[in-house]
């Protein structure tokens, strides 16, 4: 009965998320991959500026509560301006985005300093512009890969790749993991994890070029699986990062099984930027 009970109870505990990451996925994916294949670039926009705002809110949301405040409002709206920005769809989107986020938002700040304290006001800035960088100038490189050629199926395999990395980590982790990979920043993950993630992306990324990527040859698929793992992972960490400072497990409660927007998409956020650049420097070169 002993020997039962060790085995039921583990199972039982570690069940409720398992069940709920299955569901949500299930229900989730075949919706996305839909809204990929068969929808235009403005919808593709469309759905990725519903994330970045989503995305900032969570940021904001956790700043203000955590340490200082920040002017969500324009932060907002500079997150959809950079997004924008990026859809005319060229690299040089990449700078002027930035050079016209500090245009706009300057001068609101140049304002605040005549009735504030000066180090308010630069914890502000720092806080409202960090947001606008980390969730819409990285997501929005999506929008640059969507307009690449075959940029579908790029989208489609930068999620297939960095998602089976993370599930791959998670259980291989679950199951395998003895060794801590950064205690300090996120003490459930393992080396044994963080290593079948890397696995589970390359093995998925051979299968995408025999299935539907032939156009990148098989060296180069293998070689983009770690490397947007390798990223994936860093923006996982950034993240967990974030949620250490800020002491919180979640970023958001937004999706069952997930967390909040930030909890499903801080892989992408580093891997998306990393498959632009490698594609359009290396292979299209």
């Amino acid at each position: 009965m002993d020997k039962i009970e060790k085995i039921v109870i583990p199972e039982k505990k570690w069940g409720g998320g398992h069940l709920k990451r299955i569901a949500t996925a299930a229900f989730g994916l075949p919706i996305l991959i839909i809204f990929i294949i068969y929808t235009t670039p403005f919808y593709f926009w469309l759905l990725l500026a519903g994330c970045i705002l989503l995305g900032l809110m969570e940021f904001y949301h956790l700043l203000t509560k955590n340490t200082t405040d920040c002017l969500t409002l324009t932060g907002l709206g500079l997150g959809i301006l950079v997004s924008i920005t990026f859809f005319k769809g060229s690299i040089a989107s990449v700078p002027s985005s930035l050079v016209i986020s500090l245009v706009v938002i300057l001068p609101f700040f140049i304002s605040l300093t005549q009735a504030q304290d000066f180090s308010i006001v630069i914890l502000k800035l720092f806080g409202t512009i960090v947001g606008v960088f980390y969730v819409a100038w990285l997501l929005s490189h999506l929008l640059l890969i969507r307009v690449l050629p075959h940029g579908k199926s790029m989208i489609f395999f930068l999620l297939l790749v960095v998602w089976t990395g993370d599930t791959a980590a998670f259980y291989t982790g679950k199951i395998f993991g003895k060794h801590k990979l950064s205690l300090r920043i996120s003490p459930k993950k393992t080396i044994e994890g963080a290593l079948g993630g890397t696995f589970g992306s390359i093995i998925v990324s051979a299968i995408a070029h025999f299935t539907f990527l032939k156009q990148i040859n098989l060296a180069n698929s293998i070689f983009l699986g770690f490397l947007l793992n390798v990223f994936g992972q860093l923006g996982d960490l950034t993240e967990s990062l974030l949620k250490r400072g800020f002491r919180v497990k979640d970023s958001g409660t937004l999706i069952p099984g997930h967390g909040g927007i930030l909890d499903r998409i801080d892989s992408i956020l580093f891997a998306g930027p990393a498959l632009y650049y490698y594609v359009i420097l290396y292979l299209h070169r």
